[in-house]
């Protein structure tokens, strides 16, 4: 899937330059871990970083903070028409030792996500609570929660109650935004964002409204860019990784603009065992710049999927749906000369079995 994407998303770039100008979006890069060593889904070499970073600055594009993008998309901010967000998550030590220097040369803003109970256990793969004071001194940094444990959230009750005793959803939540505002806010007002990062980039409505409640943005991992139709809680970000971090997918990523969606029907996200699957995708869409007959959706294990409109809805036929995290990205070139516009959706699905946590 990921080929056939990045070959559309090429041939639309080759038709000239992005406009310039004030926008009303942005695009959020996702990584994890910057090194040489490690899982290939979770990491990126400090060489390929580096080229990111100069491809970013000679592509026009301008890193500002997190919270700005948030603020220009949501709040009728200004955004620059070039506007990226750069997120790490869960506090791997080579963010300090590798990313941050390059990017404070750089004068790069970026965020921090992190699962405070592994700092609190000084593992020595990630980042402990004397770099990430000495971080946050810096304005360039900033900080989000990430969940205490690193759980999958799906697996745990929402809220604690007489019957629910131990880890929750909602202590997940709260626990790690506490701990890092007791660490880390009092040396900058600014420096702990009320931004979380789901874990494995896993959520459901009910985890989202936990997030609502507590006036939190939610950010998620399936791709594409956020605009103000983009719901609160299921910001999308493109990760980069070993294998999926080349400069044409990076080229491709920053030159995304959102479909404009009006309503995604099929609002579940999270599936218990045994319920019925969607097997149809109902997704309506404005009557905007591109084009209606290149819009093509694919699915996460590879291939297009059949589609068909209705009026201003697209009807997708979903593939079966396995246990884990089940995608489909949707593009299509846009009127505008060397613009494409992209949407992604995720579909969650635990078995008896609880191996859709394994995934």
């Amino acid at each position: 899937m990921a080929r056939r994407l990045l070959v559309a998303c090429l041939a639309a770039l080759s038709l000239g330059g992005v406009s310039t100008g004030a926008a009303e979006h942005g695009v959020i890069l996702l990584y994890h871990r910057i090194s040489d060593e490690g899982p290939h889904s979770t990491r990126v070499s400090p060489n390929r970083f580096a080229a990111h970073l100069d491809l970013i600055e000679e592509q026009g594009y301008e890193v500002i903070p997190l919270q700005d993008l948030l603020d220009g998309v949501y709040s009728n901010g200004v955004l620059p028409e070039r506007a990226v967000a750069l997120t790490f998550d869960d506090a791997y030590r080579s963010v300090g030792d590798l990313a941050y220097p390059m990017l404070r040369e750089r004068n790069m803003p970026f965020s921090v996500f992190v699962a405070t109970d592994v700092v609190d256990e000084s593992s020595p793969a990630f980042l402990n609570w004397p770099t990430l004071r000495a971080m946050a001194r810096d304005t360039l940094a900033t900080f989000g929660p990430h969940s205490q444990s690193h759980r999958h959230l799906e697996s745990l009750d929402p809220k604690s109650d007489a019957n629910t005793p131990g880890a929750t959803r909602a202590n997940e939540i709260d626990g790690s935004l506490a701990r890092l505002r007791e660490e880390l806010g009092e040396i900058r007002a600014d420096a702990v964002l009320k931004v979380f990062a789901y874990p494995f980039g896993e959520y459901s409505r009910a985890t989202e409204a936990l997030l609502s409640e507590r006036d939190l943005f939610g950010l998620a991992q399936q791709s594409g860019p956020v605009a103000g139709t983009t719901p609160r809680t299921r910001i999308p970000r493109f990760p980069l990784y070993r294998g999926g971090d080349s400069d044409a997918r990076l080229k491709t990523a920053l030159a995304t603009r959102p479909l404009p969606v009006i309503n995604d029907t099929d609002s579940q996200v999270f599936f218990t065992p045994g319920a019925p699957l969607p097997r149809e995708w109902r997704l309506q869409l404005a009557d905007a710049a591109f084009d209606h007959r290149q819009l093509q959706c694919y699915a996460s294990t590879g291939g297009a999927l059949e589609q068909r409109w209705n009026d201003d809805v697209l009807l997708v036929s979903l593939p079966a749906m396995q246990a884990g995290r089940n995608k489909v990205n949707c593009t299509a070139p846009s009127r505008e000369r060397g613009v494409f516009h992209w949407y992604s959706r995720l579909w969650l699905i635990a078995d008896e079995d609880g191996q859709w946590l394994l995934n």
